[in-house]
């Protein structure tokens, strides 16, 4: 267990008995919102009736999750926040990752390379399309966090660092561009801090979920594994005609989109 410097105790369970523990000791919270797959189900489930909860399913997990989702008028939550418009209905709106907007922000800074990457280093990331697409060009970038060992960065210009050994508001603001290769992936909050920080984004059109933050020439592009370098190439040359920061702050800011999420909330049932 260990405080936040914002606050917020962060307690982490080794098995979901834990957990009910944890909850018989200190009471029952006013709120419960569960985000991803199968794991922490027996949670929902017991909390059902007990407090207002809220699933967030993530289309990463594929079909187990798109079933549970065909589901939704008799499953476990009081709501849902879901990742694509197929899922909206009366009990469900648009997941939009909250992003603080003061701490993610442009910076005058000096650009010291064309594009970002922030996402670990496993298979639904896809690392390997970008290294593909620049591997023997000019183009320079980072990726974080990452193990340079564990990637063949043989003939590029991709830097690396480790959590906790960079700045990630640094990394963003003296970056051109960011990317998002990743294709079995749902909505990652790194996408949405990429354009709060002004950066325009190229995102695989196959990923998951988080489709809606991408508004071709506002936010930024998206990009097949066969064009990926060319995309990238486009926004890099245009990257003044993108307008990623002003177009989130106009329809994702942080206080607008807790208000909608709260708003949401309340008319699904939740009393405070």
């Amino acid at each position: 267990m260990s405080y936040h410097p914002y606050g917020v105790l962060n307690v982490t369970f080794y098995n979901e008995d834990d957990v009910k523990a944890y909850l018989q000791q200190y009471g029952l919270p006013d709120l419960y919102i569960q985000h991803g797959g199968i794991a922490g189900q027996s949670i929902l489930r017991y909390l059902k009736g007990k407090c207002f909860t809220v699933y967030v399913p993530a289309l990463r997990h594929g079909h187990r999750i798109e079933q549970l989702i065909d589901r939704i008028g008799n499953f476990r939550a009081s709501c849902y926040l879901v990742d694509s418009e197929k899922y909206l209905n009366s009990r469900s709106m648009m997941y939009i990752p909250v992003v603080n907007t003061k701490s993610i922000c442009p910076r005058n800074a000096e650009k010291r390379r064309d594009f970002i990457y922030l996402a670990a280093n496993y298979g639904g990331k896809r690392h390997d399309i970008l290294l593909n697409a620049v591997r023997g060009t000019p183009m320079t970038g980072h990726f974080h966090p990452v193990d340079a060992a564990r990637l063949d960065l043989r003939d590029t210009r991709i830097t690396t660092s480790k959590w906790n050994s960079a700045d990630v508001v640094e990394l963003l603001t003296t970056s051109r561009i960011a990317v998002y290769p990743g294709d079995r992936t749902s909505n990652p909050a790194a996408m949405w801090e990429c354009v709060a920080a002004d950066l325009p984004i190229v995102v695989n059109r196959n990923i998951r979920g988080g489709k809606h933050l991408v508004v071709p020439g506002v936010t930024g592009e998206f990009a097949s594994e066969n064009n990926f370098y060319e995309i990238m190439q486009e926004v890099l040359a245009n990257r003044d005609r993108y307008r990623p920061r002003e177009y989130f702050l106009e329809n994702w800011d942080t206080v607008q989109t807790l208000e909608k999420y709260l708003a949401f909330f309340r008319e699904m049932g939740w009393r405070y």
